[in-house]
C-alpha cells in the first residue's frame, strides 16, 4: 500500500509539474506573441512614415524640376524673341550691303 501511495504520489506530482510547465510555456509564448505583434506594429508604422516622407520628396522634386523646367523655357523664349528681333533689325543692312555688293561688283550692273 505504501508503494502505490508513493507511485500515485509521483503520478500526481509529475502530472502537476507537466500541468505548470505548459501553463509556464504558454505564459511565455504568449507574452512573445505579443512582444511581435508591438515589433510587427513599429514595423509597420515605420514603413508607412517612410513612404510619406518619400513620397513627400518625390512630389517636392517633381515641383522643383517643373518650376526648373518652366523657367527655362521662358528665358529661352525670351531669348529666342529677342535673337529674332536682332534678325529683323540686321535685315535691312544686309539687304542694303547686298545691294551695293551687286552694285559694285563686275557681275552686277554698276561699274562693271
Amino acid at each position: 500500500m505504501e508503494i502505490a501511495k508513493f507511485v500515485l504520489t509521483a503520478v500526481g506530482t509529475f502530472v502537476s509539474v507537466i500541468s505548470l510547465s505548459f501553463a509556464v510555456f504558454q505564459y511565455w509564448r504568449k507574452k512573445q506573441d505579443e512582444k511581435f505583434d508591438l515589433f510587427k506594429q513599429n514595423i509597420d508604422k515605420m514603413i508607412q512614415k517612410e513612404e510619406q516622407s518619400r513620397k513627400a520628396f518625390d512630389t517636392q522634386h517633381e515641383n522643383r524640376l517643373r518650376d526648373l523646367e518652366s523657367t527655362m523655357v521662358q528665358r529661352f523664349e525670351n531669348r529666342l524673341s529677342i535673337m529674332e528681333g536682332e534678325l529683323k533689325g540686321i535685315k535691312s543692312i544686309l539687304q542694303s550691303m547686298q545691294n551695293w555688293f551687286i552694285n559694285n561688283t563686275s557681275g552686277g550692273g554698276g561699274k562693271g
